[in-house]
């Protein structure tokens, strides 16, 4: 054994196990002199984000949106890996896993590939009751190897050559002993866009409550079609999904002929609807998301009529067990005072199609100017940007901030990552916003702003 590459790398989601970092060394095992030059490689998936992933490695789409692709970086690094054992901690199962998945789905060519795993050789020499676990982390710290920034793929693999060196000498292992093993990979699923389960059912629910909003009114425009249309083009790629291919083979039929009626809006929405009703999410979230895709399916043609204030007021009266979740009283204090005379000015719906932008898009319009977070108590969501949560909560300390760890009506400051939580649960904002916004409706004053401007604005 010559030719050794420490292997590792973090990816964007566990279904595909899309690589969004790769950290390789490759060395002559004898004197240790490397054979190329170390790799530290950020790249871009094409591929979703599962939220999971992100809280372990800190790794967002908007970090790596403008790194190379994959078969780009395989050009750079293949040869790490011909006529090479590669060693990695648990390497079978993720790292080479990862990689095989990366070829296929690309249809690149599969080398060779031996290995060695950290994680079985430690398994083999070191006794279960010296060791809480055998994660790299705890056998590092066992051997006393540092790890410089733990799940970042390249101080990952490092820490893995000392790991695999440490256990060597501390057992006195001849090299010649182990076991190398050439890896043979599982017979591969084709590559499906990820997409998290919580992302489906809001996207499903709030097309459900879209299209709702266009039959308000029992008619349908040019804009409600073109919007449907994309809908279908946006989410065609997830028509592996069983639920979205259902929804999606109706679209077909009722676009067909170019036209759309109240009535195929009405058979749509009974094929939503079925969806809806099997979906395990609670009825205050199912109702709120079905309530946003309406306030946004009725404003699409940028008109805002009568009969459709009339039929949205009665939706709301029929769904009053909504009152005080935002955005329904809001909704209902500006339809109540519209139509009080029972008219729609121009003006009139002018200003209700202002404030339904407003209440789709709160972060945007309740966006705040902060010029210090000194004495402040800041409440932080999603995810960020700047770096993990733990970085972010530290920089607002060493500026003389609070981390608050909920919305409270106490809380200052509400500041949303760029790259926002996959999973929120309520139309386009989390549920730290619209606690917020409902703090605020009852008096509080926390000033909700983007990272973004929050880190343009503090010095």
């Amino acid at each position: 054994m010559e030719k050794v590459t420490y292997f590792d790398v973090e990816y964007a989601n566990n279904k595909n196990k899309s690589i969004c970092q790769i950290g390789i060394m490759c060395e002559n095992f004898s004197d240790g002199e490397p054979y190329y030059p170390e790799k530290d490689i950020y790249i871009n998936p094409e591929d979703g984000f599962d939220d999971f992933c992100i809280k372990v490695h800190g790794i967002t789409k908007d970090k790596v949106k403008n790194e190379p692709a994959f078969p780009i970086v395989w050009k750079e690094i293949e040869k790490y890996f011909t006529n090479a054992v590669i060693i990695g901690h648990n390497v079978a199962g993720a790292d080479l896993d990862a990689l095989v998945k990366a070829l296929n789905r690309y249809n690149l060519d599969i080398p060779e590939l031996y290995y060695i795993c950290t994680l079985d050789l430690a398994r083999q020499y070191i006794p279960s009751y010296a060791v809480a676990d055998y994660s790299m982390s705890t056998l590092c710290e066992y051997f006393g190897v540092d790890i410089d920034s733990e799940h970042n793929a390249f101080d990952d693999a490092c820490a893995c050559a000392d790991l695999f060196k440490a256990i060597i000498e501390e057992y006195d292992i001849d090299i010649k002993d182990i076991k190398i093993k050439k890896y043979a990979p599982c017979v591969e699923k084709e590559f499906s866009q990820f997409v998290a389960s919580p992302v489906i059912r809001k996207a499903i629910s709030e097309f459900y409550g879209v299209i709702r909003g266009f039959s308000i009114d029992n008619e349908i425009s040019t804009e409600e079609v073109d919007f449907i249309k994309n809908w279908k083009k946006e989410f065609a790629i997830y028509d592996n999904q069983k639920d979205i291919a259902d929804i999606i083979s109706v679209m077909d039929k009722i676009i067909d002929d170019g036209v759309i009626t109240v009535e195929e809006i009405v058979e749509l929405q009974g094929v939503v609807k079925a969806y809806l009703d099997v979906v395990s999410t609670s009825p205050i979230t199912l109702a709120t998301q079905i309530l946003d895709g309406i306030l946004k399916g009725i404003t699409v043609d940028g008109e805002i009529t009568e009969i459709e204030c009339k039929n949205l007021r009665q939706w709301l009266y029929d769904n009053i067990y909504l009152s005080d979740h935002f955005p329904f009283n809001k909704a209902m204090e500006i339809l109540d005072k519209v139509l009080e005379d029972s008219i729609i000015t121009k003006e009139e719906a002018e200003y209700i199609t202002t404030m339904i932008n407003e209440m789709l898009n709160p972060v945007d319009c309740l966006k705040e100017e902060i010029n210090s977070v000194d004495g402040k108590h800041v409440c932080l969501s999603g995810n960020f940007a700047y770096g993990q949560k733990p970085d972010v909560e530290k920089f607002i300390v060493s500026k003389g901030g609070n981390i608050d760890t909920s919305v409270k009506k106490t809380t200052d400051i509400l500041m949303i990552g760029n790259c926002e939580c996959q999973a929120y649960s309520n139309g386009t904002y989390g549920t730290k916003v619209k606690k917020a916004i409902e703090y605020n409706e009852k008096g509080s004053h926390i000033k909700i702003i983007k990272e973004s401007d929050f880190f343009s604005s503090i010095k």
